[in-house]
């Protein structure tokens, strides 16, 4: 079973890729530039996260975020 870590939530607010997102890769949590994704994998895109919690991403910020996005994975 899959776990979105707060690391997986930095590493998302940190990447420089192209349209970055936040995947599910099989059993696997990865960040992914856009162009790599396939439908239904999308967990979390790091517009989506700036929206949320702005360009600064504090430790809590990604707890919850983390959390938020586990309780939802299949």
């Amino acid at each position: 079973m899959a776990t979105v870590t707060a690391d997986d939530i930095r590493v998302l607010a940190q990447s420089d890729l192209p349209d970055a997102a936040l995947i599910l890769d099989g059993d696997d949590v990865r960040v992914a530039p856009g162009i790599e994704v396939r439908e239904g994998q999308v967990l979390l895109t790091k517009i989506s996260l700036v929206s949320e919690v702005g360009e600064d991403v504090t430790d809590v910020d990604a707890e919850l975020m983390a959390a938020g996005l586990t309780a939802k994975l299949p």
